[in-house]
């Protein structure tokens, strides 16, 4: 077997194998890794690996556990506050001293020998890489056969990292032929080879322009991948054969997008993320989990591409959610019931469908009844295990074996969290060390298994220092910084010679810089015809920094005046460029004008036919009032945004939880005692926070919490003294009533509350939540009060007067209406009485029907619509009728009239 190594070849490297390009029998390019995995096989000492998240954790145990003998350990204090972070950087020094040859013994140094003294404490501590190294090493002083006859190595021996160059020795030791690969049997010419100079000898000789070297510079990413895309489609499908694309990143999905367009293959390239869909699974089912109930986390968990639950009941979950977000209100009821009709309609044709339906929903039901844990007190490593069982069983039956990579990343993440939970050995698990546990075993994450690469000539490889042979041309996509992070070393300098006597030889800062410095220069040195660099300006709306071989580069790039350097943009000045060699052509498009501001619409007769048999309410009213296209859109046509289902905010929230809890204390009769009703509202707040409103519990709404809290009973207390004031009683909250007036107008509508005086008859009382009365006043003050005027137009008998109306404005604690309304108990003088109100807007609302019967719509916000308003108009829109409108892109009111 011969072996060709490198120390950054356990991913994709160039060229795919020795010798041929179809590659050879019994050859192969391997890394640190895949050699450690050769030789395991070869020796014997196959075996599991531990997860890293475990292996914290059982060093987390040890430390704990030694920290018993030795309180005041140098680690004490900081694993005290976060143990797991504490064990997991102290794991990694371990490490770092078992790679540089430490055999755990002790050498002199206070810290390096309390780790020796932790490395002493009984139990195995699953195997790690470094581990596995120093057992290969071992193995192979007894100078065993091994079936490799040549190990060809990519860098010269004493550039490798200590642990991999151990390695190495060992194996040449052996009796294998070990050799050095040249960097490049071919010689480059023009700039190419002028930079290659400079980066071997120094010598600094200015380019000229030829195109073999040359630096793309790109304002985003969209038009670095243009560039890219254009330039290898120039090209013939042979040149694809010696082209290499380097993305240090792992991810090439823009650029793939522009290759795909021009028919060129795609590189395939993913980048590991831990925030894809599947892979929130286990976090989100732990989030839910704590009290007080977090309803975000539990409508992410929902919202997901491939929710735990099914896609029906998720949605339904979701809506309840988003209108009354907690685990115990109304909606959230309805919503179960709809889902346990639905899965009993289901399996109804089965001989045990009642059985199937009742397993299935108790199964989903554990992933929503969350809210269980306090984060101060913890959770139980007994329910932090049985949350990871549940995320394997979900995961089990949504891969039904087919093999899903996403599902199988999941699966072994819960289970190395299992597992971790085990080997910590602790009872109860702190909120900080269980979001630890989950981060750290998500950590790798997962590429996305739909972005394949595509069969071509072309190829790909993450990282300069794994192309070992001839390139005739390199990309380097993305090619900007920071670039590789080079780990600082935790020991002073007393350590390292400590260290260093007891045979541990740990790698320079100085020594590890280089190497990866030589690393980048590596791509560049073994391509013999062209190097392209490309670099965007942006990256994720964020500026880039410069590569660090950009600054090694600068001495000998500033000499060009700018012959080196080309701008991506200027793609878009011209019919052709020439760019590193090659004409790249692009035709123009004609560009299209974007839709105008149109102020009268013309309606079809489907649209015109949906304005019979309707029911109006207050709220489509308001609109219609303001803007008659609004009105159609939304209300007649049924158009909407089509948001995500959402959480509402804290305004909206105190307003529904206060008007839920007026529900529950102003029951119909005789208006309460206020004392009676502030003891109720306190008694009953709690309660319905939980069920209605819980997003309020967490700690970025303390403020707005604490406020309701004095709030809401003084509120409601306030309205009952004013009720026995006034001496109405309470003929019902929250009632639905609705009316048939003549003109074949219906309406409906929900009433927050009808009171009753003994001689004046009904009123009714509409509750605000609200930061300022000033929008209310000045409602009732311009004459503007629709939903008053609406909800007093059917709050009585069918065929009556409008009955008067109110505001009360729960966080003032005023209740606002017109003169002279009994149930107003701060008058405003108003431009016209409610009654008055309520027949220009039937006027109005005539008016507006009849003229969308003739098929014309209008956007009044618009310059040009005054011309086709209606006259006469009782009530015409507002001065600014888009303001509060969620349609301003479509009938483009931000965009300037042609």
């Amino acid at each position: 077997m011969e072996i060709v190594f490198g120390a950054a070849c356990d991913g994709q490297s160039f060229p795919d194998f020795p010798g041929t390009a179809g590659g050879i029998v019994n050859s192969m390019v391997l890394g640190p890794s895949g050699l450690l995995d050769i030789l395991e096989i070869q020796l014997g000492l196959t075996g599991p690996v531990g997860a890293a998240a475990v292996r914290v954790a059982a060093y987390a145990a040890r430390l704990r556990a030694s920290l018993a003998e030795a309180p005041d350990a140098f680690f004490a204090s900081s694993f005290s506050q976060d143990p797991w972070a504490t064990a997991k950087m102290l794991l990694e020094w371990r490490d770092q001293l078992v790679l540089g040859g430490w055999q755990g013994g002790a050498t002199g140094a206070a810290r390096p020998d309390m780790l020796a003294r932790v490395e002493a404490l009984k139990g195995a501590l699953p195997r790690g890489r470094a581990d596995r190294l120093r057992s290969v090493l071992t193995a192979l002083e007894a100078r065993p056969v091994l079936s490799i006859s040549r190990i060809s190595l990519v860098e010269p021996l004493e550039h490798l990292p200590p642990g991999s160059r151990r390695l190495v020795e060992a194996v040449a030791a052996c009796g294998v032929t070990m050799d050095v690969r040249e960097p490049c049997a071919q010689t480059a010419s023009g700039d190419l080879a002028t930079v290659q100079a400079f980066l071997t000898t120094g010598a600094q000789t200015a380019p000229t322009g030829d195109g073999s070297f040359v630096m793309v510079q790109a304002d985003t990413a969209l038009m670095a991948a243009e560039t890219v895309a254009d330039w290898l489609a120039s090209g013939s499908e042979a040149d694809l054969a010696g082209t290499v694309v380097l993305s240090p990143d792992g991810d090439t999905a823009l650029l793939d997008l522009a290759l795909q367009a021009r028919g060129l293959p795609a590189l395939g390239q993913s980048a590991s993320s831990p925030w894809r869909g599947a892979l929130q699974v286990l976090p989100l089912a732990f989030a839910s989990s704590w009290a007080p109930f977090n309803a975000k986390a539990l409508l992410d968990l929902l919202l997901l591409p491939r929710p735990p639950i099914g896609q029906y009941a998720a949605r339904r979950l979701a809506g309840a959610l988003s209108r009354e977000p907690g685990n115990g209100g109304e909606a959230w009821k309805d919503a179960w019931t709809a889902i346990e009709a639905e899965l009993t309609k289901r399996f109804a044709d089965q001989a045990d469908g009642a059985d199937q339906a009742r397993r299935r929903l108790v199964r989903w039901r554990e992933w929503t009844t969350g809210g269980h844990y306090s984060r101060a007190e913890g959770m139980p490593a007994s329910a932090a295990r049985q949350i990871a069982a549940r995320v394997i069983s979900w995961v089990i039956e949504a891969d039904r074996g087919a093999h899903d990579p996403l599902l199988l990343t999941v699966a072994a993440a819960a289970s190395a969290l299992a597992e971790a939970i085990d080997v910590l050995g602790l009872e109860q698990l702190p909120a900080l060390l269980v979001e630890r546990m989950i981060e750290q075993v998500l950590a790798e994450g997962a590429q996305n298994p739909l972005h394949l690469a595509t069969a071509g000539g072309l190829r790909c490889s993450v990282h300069p220092a794994a192309i070992w042979g001839p390139v005739k041309r390199l990309i380097w996509w993305d090619f900007k910084g920071p670039g590789e992070r080079i780990p600082t070393s935790p020991w002073s300098r007393a350590e390292r010679d400590a260290l260093a006597a007891s045979g541990c030889e740990l790698e320079p800062a100085a020594e590890a810089s280089a190497r990866v410095g030589r690393g980048y220069a590596n791509a560049i040195l073994r391509t013999v015809e062209r190097v392209m660099l490309v670099r965007q300006s942006l990256s994720g709306g964020e500026e880039t920094t410069s590569h660090p071989l950009a600054h090694q580069l600068h001495p000998v790039v500033s000499q060009a005046a700018g012959l080196v350097t080309w701008k991506a943009e200027q793609l878009l000045a011209a019919d052709k460029q020439r760019l590193a060699g090659r004409s790249l052509a692009r035709q123009q498009v004609k560009a299209l004008l974007l839709p105008e501001q149109t102020a009268v619409w013309t309606l079809p007769q489907n649209a015109i036919d949906r304005l019979e048999g309707r029911r109006e309410s207050a709220t489509s009213f308001e609109r219609l009032a303001d803007c008659q296209l609004r009105w159609l859109l939304q209300d007649v046509l049924r158009l909407s945004e089509g948001r995500f289902a959402e959480i509402p905010g804290p305004s909206q929230l105190l307003g529904n939880l206060a008007h839920e809890i007026a529900n529950m204390v102003l029951p119909p009769g005789p208006a309460p005692d206020p004392e009676q009703v502030r003891a109720e509202t306190i008694a009953a707040f709690d309660g319905m926070l939980a069920a209605i409103a819980s997003p309020l519990q967490q700690p970025e709404f303390a403020g707005e919490l604490a406020t309701a809290r004095v709030q809401v009973p003084a509120a409601l207390a306030e309205l009952a003294r004013l009720l026995k004031e006034k001496q109405l009683s309470i003929v019902g909250t929250e009632l639905e009533r609705g009316a048939v007036f003549a003109d074949g107008l219906s309406v409906i509508g929900r009433i927050d509350l009808i009171v009753e005086h003994e001689t004046e008859g009904l009123g009714v009382i509409d509750l605000k939540w609200t930061r300022s009365a000033r929008r209310r006043r000045t409602e009732l003050a311009d004459g503007r009060a629709l939903q008053l005027a609406t909800y007093g137009a059917i709050a009585g008998p069918p065929g009556n007067a409008p009955v008067p109306g109110a505001y009360y404005l729960l966080g003032q604690r005023r209740l606002i209406g017109p003169v002279g309304a009994l149930v107003a108990q701060e008058e405003v003088t108003a431009e016209r009485s409610l009654d008055q109100t309520w027949s220009d807007l039937v006027d109005s609302w005539r008016t507006w029907r009849n003229l969308a019967r003739e098929g014309i719509a209008v956007a009044t916000g618009l310059k040009g619509a005054d011309a086709r308003m209606p006259e006469p108009l009782p009530i015409p829109p507002t001065k600014e009728p888009c303001s509060y409108c969620t349609l301003t892109r479509l009938c483009r009111v931000s965009a300037k009239a042609a």
